[in-house]
């Protein structure tokens, strides 16, 4: 399920400056200073398997597995037996997962001291974690087993792919401009970055012994979207909605996409099987964002209530289609109509002009053809182009 909030109220004399600059920076830091990452992971990957750690880190796992499974004691005090490559590959994603395995293999209650291999192991390792700090995300992304705070900032302006950036970036664009017009840019930035927080607070509480890393924008993003909805509230805004392959527009009270987005994201957690998405950092973003919302709202009032509403020319071309369809068929009477509401919106617009006077020619003994003329050469007068009637 995807809903998406939109909104055509983007001013080009005070355009979002902040969600720019966040949409700048992110690219940047993807194309230029994470530019090495993909090279660098694959450099510390092929040394994990190659050097051998992959071989006695897995023989280790499958001990322990085994152990876990007939609750039988200490892992370490077992003997290791070698495991061939497929098998190295089948419990290696399985081994990483397991962030109480990963834990104690790094507290050196796996392989102890003690253990004939443990000097190999630890040169291997230090070796394997040294190559693994010079990606990018993995030094600065978010780790919730060794948290930093400065990684918890560093962490939302750090992408996985391509693909990652762009669909952040594209959501960011459309909640981010609407949010940022709508209750100014210092408050706008610092729910930014504290939904962020709080997305990798929630994230750090349900996976407090992981040692992988957390990067992306999208807790943070995912405050803005649940700010949204409290700041508006029982207002209407307009959506963008797909079921599957079918998809549409609507509008519906802000509020109530709060319970939709927070309702798709715990049910992609518990059935979207294994997957990378941090869906419990979007949970704690949306929650995090709508408290943020509502303080905005109950402490400083900074909201546009008319960040929504649907710039009047932008109705403009719908309207003149509607009007040359109906000129076809010669229905002036509803065509009329039509074209003066345009001219409501925009009273010297030229093709609106032109039509009603072609409107009005045909009821020459009407008033409406002289003053409709006369409206045409006043404005032709204040302007050095040539037109033809």
């Amino acid at each position: 399920m995807l809903i998406i909030p939109l909104s055509g109220k983007i001013s080009k004399k005070n355009p979002p400056l902040i969600t720019i600059a966040i949409i700048v920076i992110n690219t940047l830091v993807y194309f230029i200073i994470q530019g090495g990452d993909a090279k660098k992971h694959q450099e510390a990957f092929e040394y994990y398997f190659k050097s051998g750690l992959a071989g006695i880190e897995v023989t280790r796992y499958i001990a322990y597995a085994k152990l876990k499974e007939g609750d039988k004691g200490n892992v370490g005090a077992n003997e290791s037996t070698d495991v061939d490559e497929k098998t190295i590959e089948e419990y290696f994603p399985r081994m990483m997962k397991d962030d109480d395995f990963m834990r104690s293999l790094r507290q050196d209650k796996i392989i102890t001291p003690q253990d004939e291999e443990y000097a190999e192991w630890k040169k291997l390792r230090a070796k394997h974690d040294e190559l693994l700090l010079q990606v990018v995300s993995w030094r600065y992304g978010f780790v919730p087993e060794h948290p930093h705070i400065l990684n918890i900032f560093t962490s939302m302006f750090l992408h996985g792919s391509f693909m990652h950036l762009l669909g952040n970036m594209i959501f960011l664009w459309l909640s981010g401009c609407i949010l940022e017009l709508g209750c100014g840019r210092i408050f706008y930035l610092a729910l930014y970055l504290l939904s962020g927080v709080c997305a990798d607070g929630l994230f750090s509480a349900a996976y407090i012994k992981s040692s992988v890393p957390l990067i992306g924008a999208s807790g943070a993003i995912a405050g803005l979207m649940g700010a949204l909805t409290v700041l508006y509230g029982k207002r209407k805004i307009k959506i963008f909605y797909s079921l599957g392959f079918y998809f549409n527009y609507t509008t519906v009270s802000a509020i109530i996409l709060l319970p939709l987005w927070i309702g798709n994201e715990v049910f992609q957690l518990f059935s979207g099987g294994v997957s990378n998405v941090a869906y419990v950092a979007h949970i704690g973003g949306l929650v995090g964002g709508a408290l943020l919302g509502y303080g905005n709202r109950r402490f400083l009032g900074r909201v546009d209530e008319k960040a929504f509403e649907e710039d009047p020319k932008e109705k403009i071309p719908g309207l003149l289609e509607n009007a040359y369809q109906l000129m076809s068929k010669l229905d002036t009477h509803k065509a009329r109509p039509l074209v003066e509401e345009v001219l409501k919106i925009e009273p010297h617009n030229r093709k609106a002009l032109l039509q009603l006077f072609n409107i009005d020619k045909l009821d020459p003994q009407h008033n409406h053809l002289h003053e409709t003329a006369a409206t045409l050469l006043n404005l032709f007068t204040r302007t050095s182009e040539d037109h033809h009637l």
